[in-house]
């Protein structure tokens, strides 16, 4: 699903700002990997996250067919051919290991690993894997009241998404300067995921994966 155009004052501070990043916007655009990210013998090439990539707070998925039924956070992704969408909420912090993030670069990721590598993490897929990713204004997010007739403020949406997104592979959504202001907090940064000719339920992990492959959206801070 896309946007904006997908500090150390404390221990605790920091470890706040690890948990909090993504993109203000899933602006996308085709450039190289971090060096960081080399493949994991097991895993898609481009899914050995840094433990200290960011991945989503909540996801709440949204119904064309359910207009104003509030499905609140889930854990679980879902997407179905022109109904089900699913929002992705991220804080981007104003601040990493002590550094401005307005300096820094967002590199938004979606890691899709096969079944069996997910496993035992819930991914389910059927189809040819044409998605859409419409982004929201910075600092508007969704939150368990979000309905498909009640969705955050549209902001700009990536003119390059991936033409196809497949299990087996990790796409680069986008790459693009953080560009949040210090002083400001950090800001919301949110997206939403949908298919017109594609169903998929994934489970959201942690950069580690949780036991499996990393599923999902990922934000490393280079």
């Amino acid at each position: 699903m896309i946007p904006r155009q997908l500090q150390v004052l404390t221990t605790a501070s920091k470890m706040k700002s690890r948990t909090v990043i993504l993109i203000a916007a899933f602006c996308a655009t085709t450039v190289a990997r971090p060096s960081s990210l080399t493949p994991r013998e097991t895993c898609p090439a481009g899914s050995n996250f840094p433990s200290d990539a960011i991945s989503p707070y909540m996801l709440v998925p949204i119904s064309k067919s359910e207009p104003d039924k509030a499905f609140g956070g889930v854990s679980t992704g879902i997407v179905t051919p022109g109904d089900k969408c699913t929002i992705v909420d991220l804080n981007v912090s104003d601040y990493i290991d002590g550094e401005p993030t307005l300096l820094k670069i967002c590199n938004l990721y979606f890691a899709l690993p096969s079944a069996e590598q997910a496993s035992p993490h819930t991914l389910e897929f059927s189809g040819p894997g044409h998605f859409t990713f419409t982004g929201y204004l910075t600092g508007f997010g969704a939150d368990d009241s979000t309905t498909y007739n009640k969705q955050p403020l549209l902001g700009p949406s990536p003119p390059f998404p991936p033409p196809v997104i497949v299990p087996g592979s990790t796409y680069t959504i986008a790459t693009l300067p953080c560009g949040i202001l210090p002083g400001s907090g950090g800001q919301t940064v949110s997206g939403a995921l949908c298919s017109s000719d594609t169903s998929m339920e994934w489970y959201q992990t942690g950069p580690d994966g949780d036991g499996s492959c990393p599923l999902g959206f990922f934000v490393v801070v280079s």
